[in-house]
């Protein structure tokens, strides 16, 4: 092995540590803070005994699962989470269902202006929540949608629909059009090539953009904290409704619980992404497969 490729081996494996402490850091730093473990002494060399000439760390280490119980049991983490879930499933159900044809539409159709229509696609995903919240947040309490699962679920298809349209419309339109002309040629007709040819090429994309769109969601909350109440407040609501207690006017934070609300919302997420990584994988490589 010649120098430079010694060098260049040991940048790479330089660059890779640093991506793994960049992704991974953050999750340890929250989980020790999550259960009250203060590594300080460790750090500072306090903490460290030598008995019979063999360092031994004797403070800093001590668990606690007092976060954890509150959580669960005062601050009812897991109806949270089950709210989160329920909000996600009804949305990315709408959101897909309306997206998938619609993409194929802008993919397929020879229309004049399809590529003005996507920009105004992409326009909408600029749109601030800020902009829109008040006004949905009047229409919903007129009728009746303010505190529910429908209403909240379609709510966040301003956040996530127009990224699933455009991410399927990439699908769709990667697809070699040798693919479309040999399907209209077997006497296929549009319905059919959609449904029986196309739409299962594309199932891996659909599931990464569902993903993708999921992830979008479960974070969002400047729409859940005005348009949800007591029956159906989401994970990001909760995190900050539950951890700290107002002071004479201001709201103090409690980060030790912070970060154990942090560290119970990530794992549904983690999990759900676990669960179909095989289709996420495929999905963001189908592009150059194709």
């Amino acid at each position: 092995m010649t120098v430079s490729k010694q060098i260049r081996t040991a940048l790479f494996l330089f660059s890779l540590l640093l991506t793994f402490l960049f992704i991974v850091w953050p999750i340890v730093i929250m989980t020790l803070e999550a259960f009250d473990v203060d590594l300080s002494p460790l750090f500072s060399g306090q903490g460290i005994t030598f008995i019979g000439g063999v360092p031994f760390y004797s403070g800093g280490f001590h668990p606690n699962i007092a976060n954890l119980l509150d959580a669960l049991n005062i601050y009812s983490f897991p109806s949270l989470v089950g709210n989160s879930l329920l909000i996600a499933g009804l949305n990315i159900t709408a959101a897909v269902a309306a997206g998938v044809p619609a993409a194929y539409f802008m993919a397929r159709s020879g229309l004049k202006g399809r590529e003005a229509l996507s920009y105004l696609v992409l326009a909408l995903r600029t749109v601030s929540p800020f902009a829109i919240v008040i006004p949905l947040y009047i229409v919903f309490v007129q009728n009746g949608l303010w505190d529910t699962y429908p209403g909240v679920a379609l709510a966040y298809l301003a956040v996530d629909l127009p990224v699933v349209v455009l991410m399927l419309r990439s699908f769709f339109s990667d697809i070699p059009a040798e693919v479309y002309e040999a399907a209209e040629v077997s006497g296929a007709s549009e319905g059919q090539i959609f449904r029986r040819v196309v739409l299962p090429m594309v199932v891996a994309g659909v599931a990464a953009t569902a993903i993708f769109a999921f992830v979008l969601i479960w974070n969002e909350f400047v729409l859940a904290n005005i348009l949800t109440g007591g029956a159906t407040k989401t994970v990001s609501v909760g995190i900050w409704t539950g951890a700290g207690e107002n002071v004479g006017g201001f709201r103090t934070t409690d980060w030790d619980q912070t970060n154990m609300y942090g560290l119970l919302a990530f794992i549904p997420a983690y999990m759900v992404v676990l669960g179909i990584r095989r289709y996420l994988s495929r999905g963001f490589t189908l592009a150059a497969a194709r």
